[in-house]
């Protein structure tokens, strides 16, 4: 897969808006991925749009009313969320994040479109760069960046109150409910599959790390499925595979 910067995450019924932006942030040297153009023929689409993920360095994001109803979306969002990319959401209509999209978005400023659409896009552009090209902070704090300007804030602290850096201190983790290439994780994988595909490999891995236990394991993976049978169906058969009570 060629080499990008910017992975494009939107509804196919913006897609004009989408080709916008990608014409824009491609003339400002930030090379996008974008699934109508990227996906080859007979390519598996979900295997191409998790490794764009995995590869990528950022992620526009736009939300429109069409995104925010979109499952697919809120995946890819995950994802991301997941491997830590950071996310520049590009608001094409005056609408407020609900529901998952409200969880997602709720540390981040986004940038509206609108009324001057050419320099909503430059401004976008700018933010990305000073992004992308900040040192990575040890703090690993998620990237913050003023709305009105679209760039990062400056941080002034005054001279008498900087105090000398804290010892470090060493992060405990907690293991993972399953290791990463056990037999019993791989059997979840393949339930999850049959009804959501490839990036089904991302989001097992994603909440082996997080779930503190096997049953909230089984949970968070079933709330990506939207049909209750769906749910229903997985659950209990992820719970005989895992020999969880419910």
């Amino acid at each position: 897969m060629a080499q990008h910067d910017i992975f494009i995450c939107f509804s196919s019924k913006d897609e004009a808006s989408a080709r916008r932006v990608v014409e824009r942030l491609e003339a400002r040297e930030l090379k996008c991925w974008i699934s109508f153009r990227d996906v080859r023929a007979g390519e598996n689409y979900q295997e191409a749009i998790v490794q764009a993920l995995e590869t990528t360095r950022g992620i526009v994001f736009l939300f429109s009313a069409s995104s925010s109803q979109s499952n697919e979306i809120k995946k890819e969002l995950s994802l991301g969320g997941g491997l830590k990319v950071p996310v520049f959401p590009l608001r094409l209509s005056p609408i407020i994040p609900t529901g998952a999209l409200r969880y997602e978005l709720a540390t981040r400023q986004w940038i509206d479109i609108f009324p001057n659409e050419q320099e909503a896009l430059d401004k976008l552009a700018d933010t990305i760069h000073e992004v992308l090209n900040r040192p990575v902070g040890a703090d690993g704090v998620d990237v913050e960046f003023d709305q009105a300007s679209g760039r990062i804030p400056p941080k002034t602290v005054p001279a008498a109150t900087i105090r000398p850096p804290p010892k470090k201190r060493t992060k405990k983790t907690n293991p993972p409910v399953l290791e990463a290439n056990s037999p019993e994780l791989e059997a979840v994988r393949m339930l999850l599959a049959r009804y959501i595909g490839p990036i089904a490999k991302m989001l097992v891995l994603k909440a082996s790390t997080e779930a503190p236990s096997l049953d909230n394991f089984c949970e968070r993976l079933a709330d990506h499925l939207s049909a209750p049978a769906d749910r229903a169906n997985f659950l209990r058969a992820a719970r005989e595979k895992l020999s969880v009570k419910s």
